[in-house]
């Protein structure tokens, strides 16, 4: 079943795409039948509108293990992935026409998100150090957010920098605003250690710190979590508790096995040895297919890279080219508003096998050409 599984979402660089046929199918229904067995009818209600205790906890176990990040189990939030956690942001602390930070380029599906619950997306530039706080500051000081993916930036794969992230939480506190953390792709890190939250230097309560098992074990999980300051906790577990009821209990039981059991931890170092490998020889293959046609820009963090355009493509002309190729993959230009950037694509390494790689960036190369 593992490998029918694997084969049927398997696309050729396609961005945030786990390697499905590595997840441990035979571990995973293990700790299924440990937290479904023994006729426990607790799990067949709607549970805790927060989640369940001992998911809460091991969450905070890994939080303070592996990101250095210390928080008690109260001060967690399960919610159904990372849009559902930024959703009741949202609306237990805006009101329609709040002002909110969002990179630019950024994550569409983000954007659309704040767009559709009334608030005033306000695009902040990009460069190598991050979102652009002083500018930020400059033009929306009166923001009642700021959403930042200070680990990695999506799509840019960029990190925020130290004396940025201090500026921002300055910000925050000067203006009693809110900054919604983002902690994207933090699990896929390979050079040097994870770097730390924001919310971990935060002294005054500003963070709203927001993770999902999306990207580390599998989207279709479902299981997000936001990590809050003590004095929100009660407004959020009212709020989830009228829009979600709960995250689906059996899962969270299971979920909850899976990581005390040790098994996540296993599962991420050998997702990190493997994406260490793709990513290498998606470097080097693409180097080579791709010389003179792209730049092949691959961070030090991620799932995904950037490929730029040599002799001023168009990516949307590229991109349709290279999805008729069966080359499956995103232009740069659907993440921006204004920001006027160079032409792109966004590339995932992360789901395709090193012994396919070659003959995708042949067919990627084939595309561009013909563009």
């Amino acid at each position: 079943m593992a490998a029918d599984i694997g084969k049927a979402e398997y696309r050729p660089f396609l961005p945030n795409h786990p390697a499905f046929e590595r997840f441990p199918f035979a571990i995973w229904r293990k700790c299924w039948n440990v937290a479904t067995s023994g006729g426990r009818a607790n799990g067949l209600g709607y549970g805790d509108p927060a989640g369940e205790v001992v998911l809460r906890q091991r969450i905070a176990e890994y939080l303070a293990l592996h990101r250095g990040d210390l928080c008690d189990h109260e001060q967690i939030v399960i919610t159904p992935g990372g849009h559902s956690a930024f959703a009741l942001a949202a609306l237990v602390l805006g009101n329609p026409g709040d002002r909110i930070w969002l990179e630019d380029p950024g994550p569409l599906t983000v954007r659309n998100l704040f767009w559709t619950l009334a608030l005033d997306v306000c695009p902040v530039a990009v460069d190598r150090d991050g979102m652009d706080v002083g500018q930020a500051i400059q033009k929306y000081p009166g923001a009642r957010f700021a959403f930042a993916m200070p680990s990695r930036h999506h799509p840019l794969g960029v990190t925020l920098s130290l004396p940025r992230r201090l500026a921002m939480l300055d910000w925050a506190r000067q203006h009693e605003a809110w900054i919604i953390e983002d902690d994207y792709d933090s699990e896929f890190r390979y050079v040097g250690p994870p770097l730390p939250s924001i919310r971990s230097i935060d002294g005054h309560d500003r963070v709203i710190y927001v993770g999902t098992f999306s990207k580390a074990l599998y989207p279709a999980i479902r299981v997000g979590y936001l990590v809050l300051p003590r004095q929100l906790v009660g407004a959020f577990r009212n709020l989830t508790g009228l829009m979600n009821r709960s995250v689906p209990v059996d899962v969270q039981l299971a979920l909850a096995e899976f990581i005390g059991g040790g098994h996540f931890a296993t599962h991420l170092r050998r997702m990190r040895d493997l994406y260490t490998q793709r990513r290498t020889a998606f470097m080097e293959f693409g180097a080579g297919a791709l010389d003179g046609l792209a730049r092949i820009d691959c961070p030090d963090s991620g799932m995904n890279a950037v490929a730029w355009l040599e002799e001023g493509r168009d990516d949307v002309v590229v991109h349709r080219s290279a999805v008729a190729a069966g080359i499956q993959c995103f232009p740069l230009s659907d993440y921006t508003v204004g920001a006027k950037m160079p032409g792109a694509l966004v590339l995932g390494f992360s789901g395709v096998p090193v012994e396919r790689m070659k003959r995708h960036f042949d067919a990627l190369a084939d595309a561009i050409a013909r563009s």
